[in-house]
């Protein structure tokens, strides 16, 4: 072993390659061959024939072995050579004190030796977490039998953890920014000039901390979807919670998971919280009175979440009679759709000050009525009949509790009754309530119930000068025929001819 590490294969420039070291680079590949092997043939399909992975991802955990095993060949070649090549290692910028150093570039390849190893790690931990996440929350939904369904599923459950990988590709990315010296490059000075006159640096932004916050960032959007998918989604399905409450849940924890992390991505960019908030308190009094009634709807969408007196899902009839199912519970408005597919933006100020019918708040079923009336003479008994079957036979009307049929009252011209109703087809009930009148009406037909229309009888008291009126219409309306217009063949027959008595007299 020894006589291999004396000979020498390469020697240029103080630069040598040993016998030695060509051999444990030959075994370095070998064993990486074999470990890709040993990964892409057996490991993996043995996972594939236990889990339900899409072939998009089984495309990517392919790529990255590979990746990571060729970036590890070089860096055990980089290390078996002792090559530490410095490629820049100049000053980019002065110091930002008196006695601070300046900030400098450096590359080197030890600087890529760490940058593939962080990029390496980022890869593995993304798949595993990301898989993790994944397959947990997969299980906690379905089952894992690998067909075409499940796949499909099962790529659209993984759109739910995407941030793992921005996460981790922002860690490495602040691994390397720290080795090559632009972590400490200074973007924004904060100064403060003080009595003498003399200006100070009171805070920095630099590139380290923008990365830092954008890293605090992902982690806080990975553990808002780990805490809401997964640690909630179980404690939901064993406690049988109502989608309203579920989604009422998450949104105040989104609310404030992201109010905590923009406070820390700030922090962490290197702002000082408190000159911000002194310093913004007057710009925020103005802001604040003039988005007043914005402010008032978000606090209004708080109090919608805790109180849940509107949830989603929940059917609501709102102004101008606009019945909607409401889709979504915004921070400022309410979406709700209504029975015409139209959606309609609601204030939450509306939903909490002003008079909102929740037809489903208690329980997902409601009563209606629908109204009838028939002729006097009809058989009440009948009437009764023919409405409880007509309720009885349409497919959308509850039959517990069972339909009811009220005699209301004596009309004018009818005897007025009300079939009384449940459903659960809370949003589409006009089209139940048309379909009870059309098989009222052909019921009523089949069976000789008349539905009657109003009827009056005029009766004329006092009917003295009558008589002159009429005969005054009459002259008028035989003179207006008498004006250029021909008259009847009775009425030329009843006139003398012209001159026909004088004739005979002459």
């Amino acid at each position: 072993m020894d006589r291999l590490r004396q000979l020498q294969l390469l020697d240029i420039d103080g630069f040598t390659v040993s016998a030695y070291q060509l051999l444990l680079i030959a075994l370095a590949c070998v064993v990486l061959l074999g470990t890709n092997h040993l990964i892409i043939r057996r490991l993996l399909p043995w996972y594939y024939g236990r889990e339900a992975v899409s072939p998009k991802n089984r495309s990517r955990v392919r790529g990255v072995t590979r990746f990571s095993l060729f970036s590890l060949l070089v860096i055990v070649i980089l290390r078996i050579l002792n090559i530490d090549i410095t490629f820049v290692d100049e000053a980019i910028q002065d110091a930002s004190s008196s006695d601070g150093p300046p900030v400098y570039f450096t590359i080197r390849i030890s600087t890529i030796v760490k940058a593939l190893i962080a990029f390496i790690l980022a890869n593995v931990l993304d798949i595993l977490i990301e898989e993790l996440l994944v397959q947990r929350f997969y299980r906690m939904h379905r089952s894992t039998t690998p067909t075409a369904a499940v796949l499909s599923e099962q790529e659209a459950s993984a759109e739910r953890f995407r941030a793992v990988r921005p996460f981790m590709y922002a860690l490495a990315t602040l691994v390397v920014l720290q080795d090559t010296g632009l972590a400490d490059y200074v973007f924004y000075f904060f100064t403060e000039r003080t009595t003498n006159g003399e200006t100070i640096v009171t805070g920095t932004i630099t590139v380290g901390n923008v990365v830092l916050a954008v890293g605090v960032f992902l982690f806080l959007r990975l553990l808002l979807m780990a805490i809401t998918n997964l640690i909630l989604g179980a404690y939901y399905r064993r406690s049988k919670v109502d989608t309203g409450s579920q989604y009422a849940i998450n949104r105040l924890i989104t609310y404030f998971v992201y109010v905590v992390g923009v406070l820390l991505v700030l922090q962490a960019a290197g702002f000082n919280l408190f000159a911000l908030w002194t310093g913004a308190a007057a710009l925020l009094v103005g802001i604040g009175i003039g988005l007043q009634q914005t402010f008032n709807d978000l606090i209004c969408g708080v109090i919608i979440l805790f109180e849940r007196g509107v949830m989603v899902g929940d059917v609501v009839e709102i102004a101008d009679h606009q019945v909607g199912t409401v889709r979504k519970i915004g921070a400022r408005t309410a979406t709700v759709e209504t029975r015409d597919d139209i959606i309609i933006f609601v204030p939450n100020s509306k939903l909490i000050g002003e008079n909102v019918i929740n037809w489903s708040h208690v329980e997902r079923k409601a009563r209606f009525h629908v109204g009838v009336g028939v002729a006097y003479g009809s058989d009440t008994s009948l009437v009764k009949e023919i409405l409880l079957q007509v309720a009885a036979d349409h497919p959308r009307i509850l039959k517990t509790p069972n339909p009811i049929v009220r005699f209301l009252d004596f009309g004018s011209s009818s005897l007025d009754f009300e079939i009384i109703f449940w459903s659960r087809d809370l949003l589409r009930i006009e089209d139940i309530k048309s379909d009870v009148r059309f098989g009222i009406d052909r019921s009523f037909r089949e069976r000789g119930v008349e539905i009657p229309f109003p009827q009056r009888d005029l009766w004329i008291r006092g009917g003295r000068g009558l008589d002159r009126v009429i005969t005054t219409q009459e002259a008028a309306h035989g003179l207006a025929r008498g004006n250029g217009h021909p008259q009847p063949e009775e009425e030329k027959k009843d006139q003398p001819e012209e001159g026909g008595a004088d004739a005979g007299a002459v």
